[in-house]
């Protein structure tokens, strides 16, 4: 996808199906941004670009909006992960704010947005691409340590918390889903919830799963997923090697039965835009 202005990525998408909801007015949110780089020549390009003109560049314009705005570089996994859906390879950025409404705010006659640094070939033929999710701050469903306040019952699955710190980084692989077209909303959400998470939580290795449903009309994709490993050899094993079997929803297809967009990255950000440094991922 390119657009004239990497800026304007949130006002551009309209909202679809599958459980999205309206945000409380009050209720804090942050933007997941997926980019992609589909010529991994160019990657350092995207970080000359991004990391010294358009990160500070958007933070001078709406500092006073947001409250934090941090970037993870995706890790380069072997191609074998293509099996399960479109891997992007470039960077997750999440901004935060207080309210959405504040991101709106922020962008009204701001000047500073008609300065931005444009990318290498201009804004019109950008070599990368990019889907935005707009996301409560934490997710409001963990599947392997549910919460009695939730009102869902993920009472499957027996196991504490899992994530603590260690040497090397976890291994987060972050998809952004929605129902193929002609499916139902309400059914693809019925499936995914009494269904396909119970499955998917048992799986070996696995040691953080939590779902976010998008809010507000900036998501093209209606939710979000979130599965830790410790490292992209428990990963591997438990896609590639043991092969899951899953219950396919009505519709069919295979894993992840949802047109979706994924990437892998660590726990930590490398780059703090507000607090102006690289950080140890």
């Amino acid at each position: 996808m390119t657009f004239p202005r990497f800026a304007a990525f949130v006002l551009a998408f309209a909202l679809l199906g599958f459980g999205a909801a309206r945000p409380a007015a009050a209720e804090a949110v942050k933007f997941y941004i997926m980019v992609d780089v589909p010529d991994p020549t160019q990657l350092l390009a995207l970080d000359r670009w991004y990391l010294r003109y358009h990160g500070p560049e958007m933070h001078r314009a709406m500092k006073t909006w947001q409250r934090n705005y941090v970037s993870y570089r995706s890790i380069a996994v072997p191609a074998e992960a293509e099996r399960y859906g479109a891997i992007w390879r470039g960077r997750l950025t999440e901004i935060q704010y207080d309210r959405l409404e504040d991101f709106y705010e922020g962008r009204r006659n701001n000047p500073y947005l008609d300065l931005l640094t444009p990318p290498p070939g201009g804004w019109r033929k950008t070599f990368f691409r990019t889907e935005t999710a707009t996301l409560p701050i934490n997710p409001p469903e963990n599947y392997l340590a549910p919460e009695p306040s939730s009102g869902v019952d993920r009472g499957w699955v027996d196991r504490p918390p899992a994530t603590p710190p260690k040497e090397t980084p976890y291994l987060r692989w972050v998809l952004f889903l929605r129902p193929p077209a002609g499916v139902d909303a309400e059914a693809a959400e019925r499936w995914f919830r009494e269904v396909h998470v119970r499955e998917v939580a048992r799986l070996p290795g696995l040691r953080r799963y939590v779902g976010y449903r998008s809010v507000g009309r900036e998501s093209r994709y209606s939710r979000v997923v979130e599965l830790w490993f410790d490292d992209y050899a428990a990963w591997r094993q438990a896609f590639i090697e043991a092969a899951p079997t899953f219950t396919a929803p009505p519709w069919g297809g295979t894993f992840p039965f949802m047109d979706s967009v994924s990437t892998f990255i660590g726990e930590n950000p490398d780059v703090d835009f507000i607090n102006d440094r690289r950080v140890i991922p």
